[in-house]
């Protein structure tokens, strides 16, 4: 009975192994040709490779022409059109340019050729001083060019203020409180550069501050004094601790002579620009004269130094004890213009 069970079960495993072992009795047949297509109708002609066919393809792409060479009369056309263009180009490149090239110039050109004539001007000065010192007339003498040099005015003329200018400044110098008399020109018969066109005759600086000896200067000159003294100096008096200021002694103040450190130059004294300061004043104690102080501790020498800065603010050149030995005993105080509002405080 147990035989029997298991050869039935053997048979069972064994008859799917069977199935798939053996070959099916009928290939499959390929799908039908559908009917609507007529027995005339070509299919695409396709080279057989594997037989080796030497059927050509129905149409053979042909070669794209070759362009023909152009014409000389035509290239010659062409180039003429070409020079034309280039030639329109140019010329509105040259229209830019005339429209354009004078602005440039005078953006770069302008501040070379006002120095050229600043230049020119002080050789040209330099030469009237050189020669007014000698006494010699050459107005008409020829330059290195052999051109004739034009006259160049005294100096007393190249400073002399325009009467619109003048009022404003004696009109200030009252408002300080300062007392001057106008005065008529101050010449000198050897050299014309020495003078003064429009002096003024100052006898006190500010209210209560006298100058002593009173001198003719030009109203520039008196003007700086007078802010100097009312702004700066009355108020360092203040606490020097003797008194008001009274008075202020000057040395020199119109003088025609050269400048100490160079004979042949004249000194701003020549022109009445400058004041030269001996000695301060006071109602209550000593005077404090000028003279060198360096680290004597003493509120003299506190004062004398306010006085000689503060002065640096009003004149263009403060020259005293240390800038060298000829202005070691007093200040030297003038208005020389410089270029550039330049001021020499030494």
């Amino acid at each position: 009975m147990i035989r029997l069970a298991t050869g039935a079960l053997l048979g069972l495993l064994a008859a799917p192994l069977a199935a798939q072992e053996a070959p099916p009795e009928t290939a499959p047949l390929p799908p039908m040709r559908p009917a609507d297509l007529t027995e005339g109708a070509q299919a695409p002609s396709v080279p057989d490779e594997a037989e080796g066919s030497d059927m050509a393809p129905q149409e053979v792409p042909m070669p794209e022409a070759r362009p023909e060479p152009p014409d000389p009369e035509d290239r010659g056309e062409a180039e003429g059109t070409a020079e034309e263009d280039a030639d329109t180009l140019s010329d509105e490149a040259s229209e830019v340019d005339s429209e354009t090239g004078p602005e440039l110039d005078a953006g770069t050109d302008g501040g070379t050729e006002a120095e050229a004539e600043a230049e020119a001007e002080a050789e040209a000065e330099a030469e009237a001083e050189a020669e007014a010192g000698t006494g010699e007339d050459t107005d008409d003498a020829p330059d290195a060019g052999g051109t004739t040099r034009e006259s160049v005015p005294a100096m007393p003329d190249r400073l002399a203020a325009s009467a619109a200018a003048r009022e404003p400044c004696r009109a200030e110098l009252e408002g300080l409180g300062a007392v001057f008399d106008t005065q008529p020109p101050v010449d000198d018969t050897d050299i014309a550069d020495c003078g003064i066109a429009h002096p003024v005759m100052l006898s006190e600086i500010a209210p209560g501050v006298a100058l002593a000896p009173p001198a003719p200067m030009r109203c520039e000159t008196a003007l700086a004094l007078a802010r100097g003294v009312e702004g700066f100096a009355k108020p360092a008096a203040e606490r020097l601790g003797r008194g008001a200021l009274t008075e202020i002694r000057q040395g020199t103040v119109y003088n025609c002579r050269s400048r100490s450190s160079d004979a042949d130059t004249l000194s701003e004294h020549a022109f009445g620009n400058a004041v030269d300061i001996m000695s301060f004043g006071f109602a209550e104690g000593p005077e404090v004269k000028v003279q060198p102080r360096e680290r004597e501790g003493s509120m003299a020498e506190a004062f004398q130094d306010a006085v000689r800065a503060t002065a640096c603010l009003e004149f263009t050149t403060v020259l005293g004890p240390g800038s060298d030995a000829a202005h070691a005993d007093h200040l030297h105080l003038d208005v020389k213009s410089r270029r550039g509002d330049f001021r020499l405080c030494q």
